[in-house]
């Protein structure tokens, strides 16, 4: 098989990241998302930072296109991309193909039938691996003690941690990671949206072109990375990538005093019973999470009826009835940020 017909068979399946809807029309100018010109007239794409690609359409009918680079439109609605001679061709694992001059992604399609936690962790940490890396996370015990850790869900006040094989509640404000925000800005919460979520994306764009990686469930607490005016970049629960910044609010990761309590049904502990964390004071909101008893509570506020708590993760309301408050407080007023 010669070269140009290898790089024909691997790149059959391929979703062309340069031809967008605008690949089958037949002439004039249209602009993208991004800001990105299609010149169908010329056969010509020009991406935001000015570079070009050849647009072919397929139509020709040449039989020889050893000298073409670009992409050729075909017929069954499959992609081909011409690299160039002196680009060398990768399968990699994932499925996407590498070349020298860039990575060409494929689509992922979309299976219904439900995948088993192993399925579903091992594509997590696929996602994660293409786009960047997990975020590490530092857990200074002592001024002189500080150990890599896993965050298995994270909080205001207080998030669980996996120390030494141990999972274990810290004090957020004694949690440390790699972040450009400033340090009003290192916490986020996803906001009570009304869907219920918003899209972790692969890039800072809506286009459709990017991929739609996590919904990311209101409610949610994050680690913030790097935040500007319209994009800031996150880490959901392990994975890295970015949401619309009007979608969160913004906290410090300062020391702060809090009431503790616990998860109950009307002031007892009965065994296999939960409990509803919801969005919002109001028995019909969209329910966060089930807590089972003895579930660890931070407790913000008590209005009546319901109490505004952290738990699992998730910053909601649960019944004042099914919380049972401790005597004492939670003090991190003598821990401090390096």
């Amino acid at each position: 098989m010669s070269r140009t017909a290898f790089w024909k068979v691997l790149a059959i399946a391929v979703l062309c990241l340069f031809l967008g809807a605008g690949a089958a029309a037949a002439s004039g100018i249209e602009y993208d998302e991004d800001g990105g010109v299609w010149d169908f007239d010329k056969g010509v794409y020009t991406a935001p930072d000015g570079s070009t690609v050849s647009i072919y359409d397929g139509d020709s009918g040449s039989g020889d296109d050893s000298g073409y680079v670009g992409t050729k439109q075909n017929a069954d609605g499959s992609v081909t991309i011409y690299t160039g001679d002196s680009d060398s061709v990768v399968q990699n694992a994932d499925g996407s193909i590498s070349v020298e001059s860039g990575t060409i992604q494929i689509r992922e399609e979309s299976e219904s039938k439900p995948m088993t936690a192993e399925e579903y962790q091992a594509k997590r940490d696929q996602i994660a691996e293409r786009n960047g890396r997990y975020t590490q996370t530092f857990y200074r015990q002592a001024d002189d003690e500080i150990y890599p850790v896993e965050v298995a869900y994270l909080g205001l006040a207080r998030s669980m941690i996996v120390l030494q094989g141990t999972q274990q509640m810290v004090n957020t404000c004694d949690l440390m990671w790699e972040t450009d925000a400033p340090e009003n800005k290192v916490l986020a919460m996803i906001k009570s949206l009304k869907d219920g979520y918003t899209w972790l994306r692969a890039k800072p764009s809506t286009n459709k072109k990017v991929m739609k990686m996590e919904k990311c469930v209101s409610g949610s607490l994050v680690r913030v990375i790097d935040t500007n005016k319209t994009w800031t970049f996150i880490d959901y629960n392990g994975v890295r990538g970015y949401v619309k910044t009007n979608t969160l609010t913004f906290y410090d990761n300062t020391p702060k005093t809090y009431q503790m309590g616990t998860a109950c049904v009307n002031g007892k502990i009965l065994k296999g019973e939960v409990v509803p964390l919801r969005i919002s004071a109001k028995s019909s909101s969209r329910k966060l999470a089930d807590c089972a008893m003895n579930t660890p509570l931070t407790i913000f506020s008590v209005d009546g009826k319901w109490v505004e708590v952290e738990a699992m993760g998730f910053h909601g309301y649960i019944e004042s009835k099914h919380v049972l408050m401790e005597a004492n407080l939670l003090d991190t007023t003598a821990a401090t940020l390096p």
